[in-house]
């Protein structure tokens, strides 16, 4: 084949499809059309297995490097606009499934030689090849024998030929537990090779992470995460409305808080890890719109602002096209004085009847910093991270009195509007609601 021949064979390919899809369909017998389908899903997985050769050939050449690149999944995702896991996961199986060169030019075949050859004939589809690759991966990283390795590769394989890959995943979990009945397989060092965890944006502004944490990892987690996601009353004392899986989703985000606090996390770009936060000079001074971090997050100014009160934020201000109005970083948190202050006086969070300790919370403007509101002892109190978010929304408010915070609920929670205040007796653990009137 001469060097434009791959090309002319491309572009007949696509030629090919547009000639199939004019068909008039309507006039094929069944039997017909059925035949079609079948030699169009086969031609669509043979197409899907040369993105191993191709993938491997721009490894070869080093082209994401010469066109500095992290590496083929980042080159991928920019010329066929791939969202990133699509990408990774296709420089996965090519790195699996594509034959190798030594150093010196000679020819191997592929990792996973049955499972290519399966992939190039169109027998079998990508997620059948992403099972296999997982199970391989286990097996290899137990160091099974390689001539049982390869029985193992062949026999899933030929499942996959007759199984759809959910079907697949039960018999290489069947597969790995008759070859270790005893559960030797998933040793420390298979969970650190098999560890991973991704956060992809998606069109709505949600993200979802993904993750395959380790034993030790998935204990701390799980040990953490549950202890903060307890369920809490409302402000109305109600019951928690949350799910299960919104109270772990607001129990991760306090320890992702907790963490940016603590002000131990190592420099970033050169300075302390910090919040950078860009909005225009209206939105800044109305509180309104959306404001952009730059991890490319889409938050509410009024949100970006909240962060504002627990954390370094670097701001900044633009005019409409672009240019840069104003810039710098701020810094609104209490000083470690100031929240020992706070630990002694309010030992948790404030709000009447939570049972958080002070390690769980946040320090909360009475007035907001961005209103005017000073960082000080009589304008702050210590908040969980569910009452901070909800204590301006649910219509209560705060008032000092005796140089303490309460808490004045709204009409509808007490038509007398009586201010409360939480109560930790001295040495127990739990906690009570205070309406006694409030000093004067």
């Amino acid at each position: 084949m001469d060097m434009g021949a791959a090309v002319l064979a491309a572009s007949g390919l696509l030629a090919a499809v547009a000639e199939i899809a004019s068909c008039p369909l309507s006039s094929l017998a069944d039997e017909q059309l059925l035949e079609v389908v079948r030699v169009a899903e086969r031609a669509r997985r043979q197409l899907e297995a040369l993105d191993a050769t191709l993938i491997a050939e721009l490894e070869a050449r080093n082209l994401p490097g010469r066109l500095v690149l992290r590496g083929p999944a980042q080159l991928l995702s920019g010329l066929l606009n791939l969202s990133p896991t699509e990408s990774a996961a296709r420089v996965r199986q090519a790195r699996e499934l594509a034959p190798r060169s030594t150093l010196t030019g000679d020819r191997l075949p592929p990792l996973l030689p049955a499972t290519a050859a399966a992939r190039a004939a169109g027998t079998i589809t990508a997620k059948h090849a992403e099972v296999i690759i997982r199970t391989m991966d286990r097996l290899r990283a137990a160091r099974l024998p390689v001539p049982d390795q390869t029985e193992a590769e062949a026999f899933l394989v030929e499942q996959a030929r007759t199984f759809n890959a959910t079907i697949l995943t039960g018999i290489a979990r069947q597969l790995i537990d008759t070859l270790d009945p005893d559960g030797r397989l998933a040793d420390e060092q298979s969970h650190q090779h098999r560890r991973f965890l991704s956060c992809v944006p998606g069109e709505d502004g949600m993200h979802r992470l993904t993750a395959d944490l380790d034993p030790e990892t998935a204990a701390l987690a799980m040990t953490v995460l549950h202890a903060l996601a307890a369920p809490k009353p409302s402000t109305a004392g109600d019951r928690d409305e949350r799910s299960a899986g919104q109270r772990l989703h607001d129990a991760f985000r306090s320890v992702l808080k907790l963490a940016l606090r603590a002000g131990e996390l190592p420099a970033s770009g050169g300075i302390p890890a910090t919040v950078l936060i860009t909005m225009t000079a209206d939105q800044f001074e109305t509180g309104t719109g959306l404001a952009h971090t730059s991890y490319g997050q889409k938050l509410s100014v009024d949100q970006a602002l909240r962060l504002a009160d627990q954390a370094a934020i670097g701001w900044i201000v633009h005019n409409s096209t672009g240019g840069i109005l104003n810039y710098g970083t701020t810094r609104r948190t209490a000083t470690d004085k100031q929240t020992l202050a706070l630990i002694a006086r309010d030992q948790g969070c404030a709000f009447p009847g939570c049972a958080d300790p002070p390690e769980w919370t946040e320090k909360h403007h009475i007035t907001a910093w961005r209103h005017g509101g000073a960082t000080d002892l009589d304008n702050l109190c210590l908040l969980c991270d569910f009452h901070h978010d909800r204590i301006d929304t649910g219509g209560w408010s705060i008032t000092m009195a005796g140089d303490v915070p309460w808490f004045v609920p709204p009409a509808w929670v007490d038509p007398e509007q009586k201010p409360q205040r939480n109560v930790r007796p001295a040495g127990a653990p739990m906690v009570g609601r205070s309406t006694d009137p409030p000093p004067t």
